[in-house]
């Protein structure tokens, strides 16, 4: 007995990933690699280790823009600031309440 196949009637799909743009319009350009890198250490040398936020002293802290490069913000070094890095730490904190500033609710909220 032979069998038979049927036709897929759903359309083939396209595997190809869509290319994601890095940056918003009008936003400033990330700096990245070696140049960034130093401007990390910069910063840490500046700010000797401490949390802008909390007043931690670590070496693992995350550099943040005061204002988002997205908002208009600069890669200069007085718009750069270390912070506490990981989960429940100062960083991750004022993601998300940038993250909610963004979806319309509000800092702090």
């Amino acid at each position: 007995m032979k069998l038979t196949t049927l036709r897929s009637s759903l359309p083939v799909l396209n595997t190809q990933r869509v290319q994601v743009l890095d940056t918003k319009a009008g936003a400033t350009e990330r700096i990245r690699g070696r140049g960034w890198m130093r401007q990390r250490e910069r910063i840490g040398l500046r700010d000797h280790y401490k949390c802008a936020a909390c007043g931690a002293i670590r070496s693992d802290h995350d550099v943040d823009h005061r204002i988002p490069l997205e908002k208009g913000g600069s890669n200069d070094d007085s718009n750069l600031q270390l912070l506490c890095s990981g989960p429940d730490r100062c960083h991750a904190k004022k993601t998300a309440a940038e993250a909610k500033a963004r979806a319309g609710r509000g800092w702090g909220s």
